[in-house]
Parts: structure tokens; sequence; C-alpha cells
């Protein structure tokens, strides 16, 4: 039985599917926190592979799909809330379409360890996030003065890079089969955020909204 560098490993491409879940500032719900992105658990799916040239060095890339939500009625609450609060108001309504939707194509060096049936891949990439989409917000504060009744919070779209690390177990079915399990962590800038609307500075104003998870899937893939 071999173990670590000692044991040649193939070059493989591969599908998964799993979960996303939104990490840091992009998981917050926090009103007074500008940065906080609302996003959510939702899906993600892709395709992954690397080449080896050295040994068990190589070049691993992935091409993944995550969707991260949109906001429910207890964040738009939430919000109302806050925007009531800051502008001194009579009342607040919130309502969001669009979802947090975007796809990351990721390259970087990745080294494996075997043991057995067992191959423990760990890659850091570094890539581009092309976010297609985030929540759109409408805001209307009744009673106050100093604002005009309804401003916007556009839904926002950018290409930016992106930086990850992943750790992948591998469980070998036959001799080019595996059964991969996939944890990923990802952060990007993410877009800028066009306001609409406003006639003052007061209550929460988005500028950026950076983009932090971890998605965790289960997949195949198939030893070249």
């Amino acid at each position: 039985m071999t173990v670590g560098a000692r044991a040649q490993v193939k070059s493989y491409f591969g599908f998964f599917g799993g979960v996303s879940n939104a990490l840091s500032d992009f998981k917050s719900t926090d009103y007074n926190n500008n940065k906080a992105g609302f996003g959510k658990r939702g899906l993600t799916y892709g395709l992954d592979g690397a080449y080896y040239f050295y040994k068990n060095l190589g070049i691993g890339a992935s091409i993944t799909y995550q969707d991260n939500g949109e906001l429910n009625q207890t964040d738009a609450n939430n919000l109302a809330a806050g925007y009531t609060n800051s502008f001194g108001a009579d009342n607040s309504a919130v309502t969001g379409v669009n979802r947090y939707q975007s796809v990351n194509i990721l390259l970087g060096p990745q080294y494996s360890f075997s043991y057995g049936k067992f191959i423990l891949d760990v890659r850091a990439a570094a890539g581009i996030v092309k976010v297609y989409s985030s929540p759109e917000t409408t805001i209307y504060v009744g009673g106050v003065t100093n604002q005009t009744t309804d401003f916007y919070q556009k839904s926002a779209s950018a290409t930016v890079l992106g930086y990850s690390g992943t750790a992948a177990l591998r469980y070998k079915l036959s001799d080019n089969v595996f059964l991969t399990l996939r944890g990923a962590y990802l952060y990007s800038s993410g877009p800028s955020v066009t306001n609409q609307g406003r006639t003052t500075d007061i209550g929460r104003i988005v500028t950026k909204l950076p983009i932090t998870t971890i998605n965790t899937t289960l997949g195949l893939t198939f030893g070249l």
C-alpha cells in the first residue's frame, strides 16, 4: 500500500452538485451593516478536473454555478423596521425581487495524497466570478419630509476576481471512477450597487456586496 507523494495519481474530470452556504457579511442580516448581503443557503453544481504534470502535483480547474437565494419576508420586515427607525418615519415597507446568481471559473495548483482507495486533493485557486444578479429592493418610507416616498437598491451584476480554497476526498469505486466529497471556500469583492431615488444619506446605503461562501458537494470523477 502506498502513501502520499509516492503514489502516482491520474488526471481526472468530473461533475458535482450540492449546497452553497453564505458566510460572513454575505450571510449577515444586520440592517446597520452596509455590507450585509442577506445571502441564503442554496443550490450549487458544476464541473471539475485536474491535470497532473509532476507526480501528485497538478493544475486543477472548476466551473461552478451557485444560487444564494432572495429576500424573504423576515428580511423585508427587518429592513423596513430599520428604515422606519433611521428616518423617524411613520411606517416603512420593503419589497424584493431577483436572486443571487453567479458562475465561478477558477484555476490553481493542486496536490493530492493517496492512501488505499482514498485520495485527498488540496487546491488553491483564483479566477473570475461572474455575478448575474442580486436582490433588488424597493423601499417606501411614510411620513417624512427629507426623502422621496420610494427609493431603490438596484439588482447588481459584475465580473470580479475570486479566490478559493478546496479540499476533496475521493473514494475509489473502480479503476477509473471515484465518489467525491468536496468542500470549497470562495471569496470575491462582489458587485458594486446602484441606489436610485435617494435624496438623503440617512439610513442603510449599500454600495458593495462582497460574496463569501462555502460549497459542500458530492459527485463523480473519472480518471483519464
